[in-house]
């Protein structure tokens, strides 16, 4: 008898260790996909906080911003993408979790190398040369990686961390209700519209000019072009060959009057206008919808900050060419100044 009950506590015992270990297993498994799919949260939220919103909030403002400073912006960006994907690709994730960590890097992936590849053309996008066009095109390519990286994420990760959840019996909901709270969507595009080229375009100050075109989409046949006739600040008209005295409290806007000397209207021209002077550059842009045929325009083209002062100045102005024009002699104007 005494053999019989050692036994039966033997066994007992026994039994209570393998459910003390099976427990303590089911629980540090348990505890790991929590952690997992908090640390996952915690990611998205980041990337749309520290990435995305900064991100387009910049690209909005681009036409209000010195250039180097939208850059090196773009460029922090850069590093901070990067650094989150690192995070991502770094988590740990239970073995009921393989798949969706998988598809999360994929999603952190497309995100860091959009930003990247936007940070690559963005001085090309809002400058002042035949490049600007495909930049913008090839920008509003990159969106189309962001709305890729949400729906990997959306349809994918989000999911597959639910399921992991629930089939290791942890209490899961994307609302928050039940238990654990996974992010059903992640929102790094908040627009759509930035996939179109317009919209990039005019978000960013950099539309693109355009011509009457044929079917095919080439420019019309016939002259295509513009000619600068006056530069005129606070009423008075710039002398392109004699020195220019401007108060530069009269100088935050300069007209630009210039004429279409082709034989087709024009759409989306871009008129800049360069003040450099101590080797500091201040610069202004404006886009005038359309042009006809034959007939003068006048844009007012405010510059981003006050004219530089204390020395001799230069200014250019310059109406971009429009696809189809050959000749652009006629485009620039440079002047001699003095801002006092």
């Amino acid at each position: 008898m005494r053999r019989l009950v050692a036994a039966g506590a033997f066994v007992v015992v026994l039994i209570l260790l393998v459910v003390l270990v099976k427990g303590c297993v089911s629980g540090q498994r348990e505890q790991a996909l929590k952690d997992y799919n908090r640390n996952v949260r915690t990611l998205v939220d980041q990337s749309r906080t520290e990435v995305a919103r900064p991100l387009f909030q910049a690209l909005s403002g681009a036409s209000g911003q010195q250039q180097q400073t939208l850059q090196d912006t773009l460029n922090q960006l850069r590093l901070v993408a990067d650094e989150e994907l690192k995070r991502a690709q770094g988590l740990s994730a239970p073995g009921s979790a393989k798949e969706a960590q998988n598809d999360f890097v994929l999603s952190m992936s497309l995100r860091r190398d959009g930003v990247r590849k936007i940070a690559d053309l963005i001085g090309q996008a809002v400058g002042r040369s035949a490049a600007s066009s495909t930049a913008v095109n090839q920008i509003a390519g990159q969106m189309r990686a962001f709305d890729a990286a949400d729906v990997v994420y959306s349809q994918r990760v989000a999911p597959l961390l639910l399921n992991a959840l629930r089939a290791n019996g942890i209490a899961a909901s994307y609302d928050g209700t039940a238990g654990e709270s996974v992010t059903p969507q992640s929102n790094f595009l908040a627009n759509i519209g930035w996939i179109n080229p317009a919209f990039v375009a005019q978000q960013l100050g950099a539309a693109t000019a355009s011509s009457t075109t044929t079917r095919n989409g080439t420019p019309a046949p016939g002259l295509h072009g513009h000619q600068i006739d006056s530069v005129s600040v606070g009423g008075t008209t710039l002398d392109p060959s004699g020195s220019n005295t401007i108060p530069a409290s009269s100088a935050s806007s300069f007209r630009v009057t210039f004429t279409n000397g082709g034989q087709n209207d024009e759409t989306n021209v871009k008129v800049d206008v360069e003040v450099t002077a101590n080797g500091r550059t201040v610069r202004g842009q404006r886009v005038v919808p359309s042009t006809r045929a034959g007939a003068q325009t006048s844009a007012d083209v405010p510059l981003s900050g006050p004219p530089p002062t204390g020395g001799p100045a230069t200014i250019r102005v310059t109406v971009q060419p429009v696809p189809g024009e050959r000749s652009t002699a006629n485009n620039t104007q440079t002047f001699n100044a003095l801002f006092t």
